[in-house]
Order: structure tokens, then sequence, then C-alpha cells
């Protein structure tokens, strides 16, 4: 049902009260605080009527109202004016994005710290599936006289890359003639179909140059099959701290959520491409989540899937302020992988050690 616009200002004004202080709100509070220019017994029955067509609840018969999803639903739809980023805000965002990232782990990470930080609710992330992307080019950089780095280019721009330790010495001419035969056999092949098919693609050849290949094959075996899709949660305190969370059960699903994130991968995975997704309360198809609402903002790159990005917090939020730090969080991080990092350096930034804080896996000849 379409409201007429006194309806939507009286809605609008419960709905920013509520959000500043958590309590229910009345029509005296509306009349005395918001220049609606309605008399108090008009807010009172216009907050009657909007209750009965689903936008406000009255959680005590004494109290006063609250808006319900559908309320919310109507609010970020059709009355709500989002805020504009200050030129602060937007600096902090693209300091941080535009530093020199090549591992696409930490980059969604250095994203997710972002939304929390400015948001003040709990931030979530989750990188892209790569079963179905193709190999775009494979770089090996040699870092000192034992260590390797492998890294991979994905066709939707994502970077893979890790570093292999090894006992002895590396030839400079082997690491030339695996990386030449690698482009050559895996480019543009699918990593499902690389992984099945491995030792295919690797013939005997290489292994009769040198062993070194052996952990070579092993390391790119398991970024080809990194399946186990991690959440990026940041800033769990902060929802810890607000009133509602102070309820057990809602505590408790908010825990469940955390602990298990099998629902949240799900939802994250879920929604339009290339906009922001919000989801309030009921609207969510788990039990977990009703008391919050979930706002994510899904990547495509070249019609691939590159992450999505959000945040979880109650269905009482500054929606006007945290839907513009998503949005402008996503476009920034999609602008940078579209640079594709610093591929083409390779080891810029590591000064001879792995620059991403990542432990280098012992291996040895064979």
């Amino acid at each position: 049902m379409l409201l007429d616009e006194r309806k939507k200002r009286i809605l609008e004004a419960v709905i920013e009260e509520y959000n500043a202080t958590a309590e229910p709100v009345g029509s005296t509070k509306i009349a005395t605080d918001y220049d609606l220019g309605f008399s108090p017994a008009t807010i009172r029955n216009e907050m009657a009527n909007l209750e009965e067509l689903g936008y406000l609840e009255q959680p005590h018969v004494s109290a006063g109202r609250i808006p319900s999803s559908s309320g919310y639903r109507l609010y970020i739809d059709t009355i709500m004016k989002e805020k504009t980023l200050t030129a602060k805000e937007k600096q902090v965002i693209d300091e941080i994005l535009k530093n020199d990232i090549i591992k696409f782990e930490t980059l969604i990470k250095e994203a997710s710290n972002i939304i929390s930080r400015l948001t003040n609710y709990t931030s979530i992330a989750i990188g892209p599936q790569m079963d179905n992307c193709t190999v775009e080019e494979i770089k090996l950089v040699k870092l000192g006289q034992d260590r390797l780095m492998i890294v991979i280019l994905a066709d939707n721009g994502i970077i893979k890359e890790s570093i292999i330790k090894y006992d002895g010495t590396l030839p400079e001419e082997n690491i030339e003639i695996f990386n030449n035969y690698l482009n050559h056999k895996l480019k543009g092949m699918n990593f499902n179909q690389i992984y099945e098919n491995i030792n295919s693609y690797v013939e005997d050849e290489l292994y009769n140059i040198s062993t070194n290949i052996i952990p070579l094959v092993v390391e790119l075996n398991n970024l080809l099959i990194d399946k186990n899709v991690e959440v990026y949660m940041d800033g769990t305190k902060n929802l810890l701290e607000l009133p509602e969370l102070k309820q057990e059960n809602t505590l408790k699903n908010f825990l469940n959520i955390i602990e298990t994130q099998d629902a949240l991968k799900e939802l994250l995975r879920s929604g339009y491409d290339g906009n922001i997704n919000v989801y309030i309360g009921q609207e969510n198809v788990f039990d977990d989540f009703k008391d919050f609402t979930i706002i994510t903002y899904k990547q495509k790159i070249n019609d691939k899937e590159i992450g999505t990005i959000g945040l979880i917090g109650p269905k009482r939020m500054d929606y006007k302020k945290v839907i513009p730090v998503i949005k402008y969080v996503g476009e920034a991080l999609q602008e940078k992988i579209k640079g594709g990092g610093n591929f083409d350096d390779g080891n810029k930034g590591n000064n001879g050690d792995s620059g991403n804080n990542q432990e280098a896996r012992d291996t040895s000849d064979e």
C-alpha cells in the first residue's frame, strides 16, 4: 500500500528517534522534538494506522512504538535520503585501499576493517569461489637463494600467491624453464581442470630437469584447490556493546552466526551483483538473523564473482550512513582489483621475503 506524505514523515521521525535512543517512541515525543506541523493527537492516530498496516509495532501495551522490518524496508526503499560521505571519510578509504597489496585476502580484510571502523558495526566479507576461474598468468619470482614465490593471476583479476622455502639453492635457469613451461601449458585452463589433471600437464621432462619442481607442483595444487573460503569479520565487539545484544536470545543468535558461519556464507553468496542488498529481520530466511540486518555488496568483474563485503548490525541501524559507506568501499575495492595489484612487479615490497606476513612453507628436494 502506498502511504500518503503525512504517514511517511511520521514513520521517518519514529525510525530516526528509535535509531537514536533504542527506546519505543510515543506521539508526544514526535510532536515535541520533530517539526512536522501535526498535533500529538493526529500523530497518535497515524501511528496507530501505521501499526495496523504493519510498519510499526508496539512491544508492550503501555509502551510507544518501534519500527517493524516492513517499516524499515519502506523507509530504505522510498523515504530515506542517503548521507554524503565526508571528504575525510573518502580519504581514509582511498588511502588504505591504494596501498600496495598483492594478496586478495589481505585486500578484502582491509576493506572489511574500513567498514567496521566507519560504521561501528560488525563488518563481514568473503572472497570469491575460484572453481570456475581460469589461469591468466603464472609467475615465479625468486626471493633470495632458497625461496620461490608462485603467483597465479586469475581471469577475474584475483591474485593467488604463496612462498616455497627450499633446503638448497635454486638455479635461475630452472626457474625460467618452469615459468615458461607452466604458462605454456596452463594459461587459459580452468582451475578445477588443472587440479584434477595436474600430472598430465607437468610431464616427466620437468621432473628430469630438477626435483625442485615437486614442491612447486604441490603448492600450485594448494592454490588451485583452496575451496575453504573464509568469512572475514571485524568489529564483533561493536555489536556486543549494543542494547539489543543484552537480550539473551539475540546474543545467542549472534554468537551462533559468528561461530558456524554456514548461513552467513550462503547469504553472502546470494543477492544481486554490483548493487547493495539489504536483508532486514524477518526477511532473512535463517532464524538466527531475525533480529539483525545484513547489508552486502556483491561484486563482479567480467562476469566473474570477486567476492562480497558488507556488515551485520541490529535492525535499528543508521542506514543513511552505512549504505553509502559500503557502496564507496565496494566501488573502490572493485577499481583496485581491476587495476591488477602489483602482479607485474611480482616481488615489489617483498624485500627478499614474502611481504605479506605469510610464513614460507618448508619443503625439501626429493
